[in-house]
């Protein structure tokens, strides 16, 4: 690239100081020139010299050699449209923060506004950064592992009170009437639920038949923070059952936690009568297991989403690794997370906390192997025998294809 593109930051503060730092290492490799930061806070004082209170007041105070050509959005789940949008209407690109929309109808007003523009949004799926999924993609696609049975998202992460009071919105599902979606599944554990989808081939919310959810929680949240999801696939055009490129979709499966008693490294499995792969997507590390049980270990790269939205903005022949028109899908799982009724908490009885004030955190019983058996057998918690699970928490949810 010839000229840094120019970047202006919305929200400084939580996953934005991650932004702050790869903007500090991109701009030094001369890719990028912050000429702007927006947050409602105070910032870092490192960027308080090109601090604004809105996008309004960024786009008016700086001229045309500091415009911004691309916005990063990392702001609260319920601001996302609105902050795109302007960002959209003033002619920038936009790198915007998962989960792209609170609602699933406000997916193709984003969609619409982009391509009115032309300009592109890039969705900070970070999993999708790395080279494993593409890679088992094309396994799967070859054959190598037969026909795809199904495709489990696991998840056991552990989270303390600090993480849910860290803001207003933080474990909410509606916030002062807008919604929030901030669950396990829509949020801290997004990457796996969407890397699932990918691996599954279910890109758009058309590709998807129903979605069924039982949602709990240990913690004194809003939102889910124990769920258990099941994505069953809409017939795929000339699906015919077989492996390979116009095969039947596999059944989409998830059993995620903020409740576990240690915090391991999420993977997505593939499933397969030839055999199976184990992604761990935030280490770029894949086993393969062959129907004999031989195992192969791939270690893949990553790419920076951000990096790759710059590329793209120099030259619009490099496409995006995720784009806004890949998260259907997701947001049609979030809608379906949000239709659901809310989450019931988890009898005490079955949750012990550990530590004290905000760094006290909770632990359901047996956490881990109830979420491996939900996978296994691809039932709910409450078909397990699970002493805290209950039917009437769980809800199946149909797209309309009106």
């Amino acid at each position: 690239m010839s000229d840094p593109v120019r970047v202006a930051l919305v929200g400084t503060r939580g996953f934005g100081a991650v932004h702050l730092r790869t903007l500090d290492r991109l701009s030094a490799e001369g890719l990028a020139r912050l000429v702007g930061v927006v947050d409602v806070a105070e910032p870092p004082a490192e960027v308080a010299g090109i601090h604004h209170r809105d996008l309004a007041e960024l786009f008016g105070a700086l001229g045309a050699d500091d415009r911004p050509e691309v916005v990063i959005i990392a702001t609260p789940i319920d601001t996302h449209v609105p902050l795109a949008l302007e960002a959209l209407g003033a002619g920038c690109d936009v790198y915007l923060e998962k989960p792209p929309v609170p609602a699933l109808e406000e997916l193709p007003l984003l969609q619409d506004a982009a391509d009115a523009a032309g300009r592109s949004v890039q969705v900070g799926f970070q999993a999708r950064g790395g080279a494993g999924i593409d890679a088992l993609r094309d396994a799967m696609a070859g054959g190598e592992l037969g026909e795809i049975r199904a495709v489990r998202a696991y998840g056991a992460w552990q989270r303390d009170r600090a993480y849910y009071r860290r803001s207003r919105w933080a474990g909410r599902r509606r916030l002062e009437g807008r919604r929030v979606a901030d669950g396990v599944a829509t949020n801290p554990l997004a990457h796996s639920v969407h890397a699932a989808l990918a691996l599954a081939g279910i890109r758009t919310a058309e590709d998807i038949s129903s979605v069924v959810t039982e949602l709990r929680r240990a913690h004194d949240i809003e939102a889910d923070d124990t769920s258990f999801l099941r994505i069953e696939p809409a017939a795929a055009p000339g699906a015919a059952g077989e492996a390979g490129a116009g095969s039947a979709r596999p059944v989409v499966l998830a059993a995620l936690t903020t409740t576990a008693p240690d915090q391991s490294a999420p993977r997505v499995d593939v499933v397969g009568t030839q055999g199976s792969a184990r992604l761990f997507y935030t280490e770029d590390v894949a086993e393969v297991r062959t129907v004999d049980g031989a195992v192969t270990r791939h270690e893949y790269g990553r790419t920076d989403l951000v990096e790759n939205l710059l590329a793209h903005v120099r030259d619009r022949s490099i496409s995006l690794i995720s784009p806004l028109a890949d998260t259907g899908a997701f947001s049609a799982v979030l809608e379906a997370i949000q239709a659901a009724p809310d989450p019931r908490p988890i009898d005490p009885g079955s949750v012990t906390w550990v530590g004290e004030e905000d760094a006290a955190h909770p632990v359901v019983a047996d956490i881990e192997s109830i979420l491996e058996e939900a996978l296994e057998t691809g039932r709910p918690f409450s078909e397990l025998g699970v002493p805290w699970a209950r039917e009437d928490a769980v809800h199946t949810w149909t797209p309309s294809r009106g």
